[in-house]
């Protein structure tokens, strides 16, 4: 291999091989479905070829690759990421992964000047890295409903973050106690979990009766009707309010709670600071399950977040001074 290669960069990706191996092998011991455990299982052989392509060269190059160990750290927060946000989601973050490997090797070969045999075969494993995000796109579509049920929670509790906050930092322009703005952002956040339930009930209970209506018309004309599907529809109404309402508690959680323990004006300060946070955490979810900008989505919604308490706090400290309202 060429001195012009550059060693530290091969090192590295030496090191994300094998971490994507070891992160394959054993997040395939979790999952239950089969199908995903198998394509799991060859991923990780096909990272262990990859591995051995550039432990090769660097062996070639004089360079003991058995001091050079997997990002045990990284493996290990993406077996727990699959855990908290679900194997589907996960398989999003991988994507994204797979894509930057991608853009990196391509990138590599641009600059880099090995041999021919160098450059082909990491073009063949460039090609491989893509096949890999066919993997992971047809695990997503067998996935979509699971997707969908986790996008509906994501955006429960996003709904309660910034509707609460707004509301509290409303009324810590007016009110002195805290406690009384912790008691005013739970009314909030009871009546916006209410609203929240029941239009997600009578959203779904439209679709879920067209659903049913269609397996029914099925009947009539003469095919064998799927009662298990209709009474899995059947449920769905029940179910998406239960998600969105509880979701939506969570979310309103996060606001109130500082004024249960700090004045109104430290309250709020932390209520922005954590809603902000847990805005980017929700939105970098959403965005994973999109398949569009982690980062973008992430600063866009705590941004968003953080202008619209500041807003509605305006217009509280505007009627204390237009109207003299002060409540302790």
């Amino acid at each position: 291999m060429p001195a012009n290669v550059s060693i530290p960069a091969q090192k590295e990706f030496y090191r994300d091989e094998i971490t994507d191996r070891e992160f394959y092998r054993r997040l395939a011991k979790q999952v239950d479905d089969e199908s995903f455990r198998d394509n799991l299982v060859k991923l990780s052989d096909v990272e262990d070829r990859h591995s051995g392509f550039w432990r090769k060269n660097l062996e070639k190059a004089g360079v003991d690759v058995s001091r050079i160990k997997y990002k045990k750290a990284r493996v290990l927060w993406l077996l727990f990421l699959s855990r908290l946000i679900g194997t589907y989601l996960t398989v999003r973050l991988l994507e994204h992964g797979e894509i930057n490997t991608v853009k990196e090797y391509s990138e590599f070969i641009k600059t880099s000047k090995g041999t021919p045999e160098f450059r082909e075969d990491l073009q063949k494993i460039i090609k491989e890295e893509i096949e890999h995000e066919e993997v992971f796109e047809n695990q997503m579509e067998k996935s979509q409903e699971q997707i969908e049920k986790n996008r509906d929670i994501i955006y429960g509790v996003s709904d309660g973050l910034v509707e609460v906050l707004g509301a509290v930092a409303g009324l810590a322009a007016i009110i002195t106690n805290h406690i009384y703005i912790a008691l005013g952002g739970i009314l909030v956040g009871l009546s916006g979990t209410i609203s929240m339930s029941l239009g997600a009930y009578l959203a779904k209970n439209s679709e879920t009766e067209f659903r049913i209506n269609e397996e029914r018309k099925r009947e009539l004309l003469g095919f064998e009707s799927d009662e298990e599907r209709i009474e899995k529809y059947s449920k769905q109404s029940k179910k998406s309010a239960a998600s969105v309402g509880g979701s939506y508690i969570i979310g309103a959680v996060v606001p109130i709670l500082p004024f249960v323990f700090f004045p109104p004006i430290t309250g709020l300060i932390i209520s922005v600071v954590l809603v902000a946070i847990s805005q980017a955490i929700t939105n970098a979810l959403v965005a994973l399950s999109m398949n569009i900008g982690i980062l973008r989505s992430s600063l866009k919604a705590s941004l968003l977040s953080l202008s619209a308490a500041a807003a509605v706090f305006a217009l509280g400290e505007l009627f204390h001074i237009v109207f003299g309202i002060t409540l302790l």
